[in-house]
């Protein structure tokens, strides 16, 4: 990707300040805040606490979702194992899953031979593919336990068709990707932004898509997937 250009910034922002009556600001400051109660939650957990009111929080959205979200904690032995049940839940169908060498290496090539991968060069084909998926299958790259959401961040191999449109989603969320809450979250993606990691999009899903209208009919898949399952992995 080419690298943008900012013009004329300095005048245009000049110009600006003699119109609000003053003169142009040379540093930016940032309020202190008298408290940070943010920083309070969950603190001093260790990841298996957090893996727990991470799973605790989905099983809240589960009740509010009449069951359409769920959540389970496991070790890697018996990833595949539940990857593979979770597959076939709602009946048997084309799945989806990213390109990502991950699967292979957690044993999972055998449970995912007949999904289709994300693959760029396809381009419109992968959408196709994705819209008529009965399952859709991810790793979170980032979750907060606060409030049971896994985080979808672009790249190459992952575009977001593929745990946008399919009927059933199955997130693998490994512990050690979980963290308290949206503000460690965003420490973590402003750290990443500071290495030059700058992604297309990032995306904070935390459950199964639902909508209302006006008349407060509630309809499911609306957004995205009718059903979402959490398989929190102990030991990644």
């Amino acid at each position: 990707m080419i690298k943008g250009q900012i013009l004329n910034r300095e005048s245009f922002i000049s110009n600006l300040s003699n119109i609000l009556g003053r003169e142009m600001p040379k540093d930016v400051v940032h309020p202190e805040f008298s408290s940070k109660p943010q920083l309070e939650i969950y603190k001093g957990f260790t990841q298996a606490q957090l893996a727990e009111e991470f799973h605790k929080n989905a099983q809240v959205n589960k009740a509010g979702s009449g069951g359409k979200i769920d959540s389970f904690i496991i070790e890697k032995k018996d990833l595949a194992k539940t990857v593979a049940e979770k597959l076939v839940e709602h009946g048997t169908g084309p799945i989806i899953a990213w390109n990502d060498e991950r699967f292979a290496e957690w044993g999972l090539n055998d449970v995912l031979k007949d999904a289709y991968v994300w693959t760029d060069e396809k381009g419109r084909e992968n959408i196709d593919k994705a819209l008529n998926a009965s399952y859709g299958v991810c790793i979170s790259d980032l979750s907060l336990a606060e409030t049971a959401s896994y985080t979808v961040i672009d790249k190459l191999g992952k575009g977001r068709s593929s745990n946008f449109l399919p009927l059933n989603y199955v997130c693998i969320v490994p512990q050690s990707t979980i963290v308290p809450r949206l503000t460690q979250g965003m420490q973590k993606l402003h750290e990443m932004s500071k290495q030059g990691i700058n992604p297309a999009a990032i995306n904070f899903i935390c459950g199964s898509s639902s909508s209302s209208d006006i008349e407060l009919n509630k309809v499911w898949g609306v957004h995205g997937p009718i059903r979402l399952t959490y398989i929190i992995v102990s030991d990644l």
